[in-house]
């Protein structure tokens, strides 16, 4: 003769886990993570979009960089790289911007040899986010080149 039993069980904490508000947790990682770079674009100093040209940006002497981000951001390092190979080393400051309102604006003083890749780094206290590449020149450089 077999003699089965069944028992049967019951989560106590099963209550725990309705109560959870999964959103709230997901806005407090959010919190420390770096900022979402949402777009990057130049403007003249008139305000009209400048629009990539074969790929690249051709920029007067002063254009207006308006970086628009999602998250907590506090500045914003903007970097130019010459264009060629190997020239990472190369990479220069431009500016440290700093957010307000999850916008980061810039006036740039275009140099007249300016030819290679800006990028940027959205920083939230010490958690950074690189962008893409935009392959900038000056209007200078562009016609010494002609």
């Amino acid at each position: 003769t077999t003699l089965t039993t069944f028992t049967a069980c019951s989560n106590q904490n099963n209550s725990k886990i309705e109560n959870t508000d999964y959103k709230k947790m997901y806005e407090d990682v959010l919190k420390d993570q770096a900022p979402i770079i949402k777009d990057i674009t130049f403007k003249t100093m008139d305000g009209k979009p400048i629009k990539k040209n074969a790929n690249w940006y051709m920029l007067d002497k002063q254009v207006k960089i308006t970086i628009t981000l999602e998250g907590n951001c506090q500045y914003v390092d903007l970097f130019v790289t010459p264009a060629g190979t190997e020239t990472s080393k190369m990479q220069k400051l431009i500016e440290e911007v700093d957010t307000n309102k999850n916008v980061a604006e810039y006036i740039w003083n275009v140099p007249d040899d300016t030819l290679g890749h800006f990028n940027i780094i959205a920083y939230n206290k010490n958690v950074g986010r690189k962008s893409d590449f935009y392959n900038v020149s000056s209007r200078k450089t562009l016609n010494n080149s002609q």
